[in-house]
């Protein structure tokens, strides 16, 4: 297994078991978190308290690695289907750099 993989598989373990001080373990200090909203956030306390506010919203939601080339790593997520008959799939795009994660950018629609 890769450095990468290593670090992204630690990371999902840590965020699928909502553990915050896990997860926060693996960002670099200036991490840059760029949102499917348009929203950036940077820094490792910033994108840590975004996460906070994330890992208890949903207890069905779970991220899994679905690739990892060089120092990028993707994983896919998808929300249970609302009450209309839609959801929320995505893809989370990780860079990483020296063993930790220095950027997550989120891609998301509606279907």
């Amino acid at each position: 297994m890769s450095d990468t993989a290593a670090l992204l598989d630690r990371f999902l373990t840590a965020w699928n078991g909502q553990d915050l001080a896990g997860v926060t373990d693996c960002l670099a200090e200036d991490v840059v978190l760029c949102g499917s909203d348009g929203s950036t956030v940077r820094g490792r306390v910033a994108v840590a308290a975004v996460f906070a506010d994330q890992l208890g919203g949903d207890p069905d939601l779970v991220i899994e690695p679905i690739a990892v080339r060089g120092e990028r790593g993707f994983g896919y997520f998808s929300y249970p289907v609302a009450e209309d008959g839609s959801t929320l799939r995505g893809v989370d795009v990780y860079t990483v750099r020296d063993g930790l994660i220095v950027a997550k950018d989120v891609i998301s629609k509606i279907a």
